[in-house]
């Protein structure tokens, strides 16, 4: 038996969705009031009825029926309720090959089609039948971001505006650098001081600083929650040279 010559190029084609952590549908009564973090990864809201208003780190969203509402990472978020009910499908998943979505597109109105995915995805979530249930769930998340994507994705931002701040990040969680300074950052991204600070607002709407303080403060609790470590531990693993830095600081967060 001969080996077959292939006169056309292969192509591994890797899935950018790592994880479905899960698909959920709410419900929240008039004039409800929430103050949270998102969960870690991506996360993505499509609200069926009702209206209200969403702060994510500080800026403020207008949220009505039939708008998709996006958060990356651990965001603050709040959520301010009006004179009725809401509704709204929910899904988290881990992508880290996928850039978030700029500031200014984390909330944006829904077409027939992609409410209709929407609710696909959590039927096929909600299914008893395991052996197609991952197949569709993948499926229809992915369409769902193909259209996201291709549509909410400015393609005339310069690269570095879109991927610099999201490269340092993710260095930064990757390499466990939980308190680095500003001129560290500008090492890690090989740009001036000017362009990281703006990237970083660009992407968080945050500072450098603020951004970072956030990410170390979820890392402890999460620590402090979940990993049978004590408040000395943490601190160490953190950067910290003194427990009572760490705890004041955490107390105030």
């Amino acid at each position: 038996m001969r080996d077959i010559d292939y006169d056309f190029p292969i192509t591994r084609l890797p899935c950018p969705i790592e994880h479905i952590m899960g698909v959920w549908k709410f419900r929240r009564p008039p004039f409800f009031k929430y103050l949270c973090y998102s969960l870690s990864g991506h996360l993505l809201h499509l609200v069926t009825s009702g209206s209200y208003l969403v702060k994510i780190n500080g800026i403020a969203y207008e949220v009505n029926e039939g708008d998709v509402i996006y958060y990356y990472e651990s965001e603050e978020v709040e959520t301010i309720g009006k004179n009725s009910e809401v509704v709204f499908y929910s899904v988290s998943y881990l992508a880290p090959s996928l850039l978030p979505l700029p500031v200014e597109s984390r909330v944006f109105s829904a077409d027939k089609e992609l409410q209709r995915l929407f609710c696909q995805l959590y039927e096929a979530f909600s299914s008893e039948n395991m052996q197609t249930r991952s197949f569709t769930v993948y499926a229809t998340l992915l369409n769902i971001l193909s259209r996201i994507g291709g549509i909410y994705f400015d393609v005339n931002i310069p690269v570095q505006d879109q991927e610099l701040w999201w490269a340092v990040e993710r260095r930064i969680r990757r390499d466990k650098i939980f308190r680095p300074i500003l001129s560290e950052l500008v090492k890690i991204s090989g740009y001036s001081k000017v362009t990281l600070i703006r990237s970083c607002r660009k992407s968080t709407g945050d500072t450098p600083i603020n951004r970072l303080r956030k990410i170390r403060m979820e890392e402890a609790k999460s620590l402090l929650s979940f990993a049978n470590l004590n408040v000395t531990q943490v601190a160490e693993y953190l950067g910290y040279t003194r427990d009572h830095e760490f705890s004041r600081e955490f107390s105030k967060y």
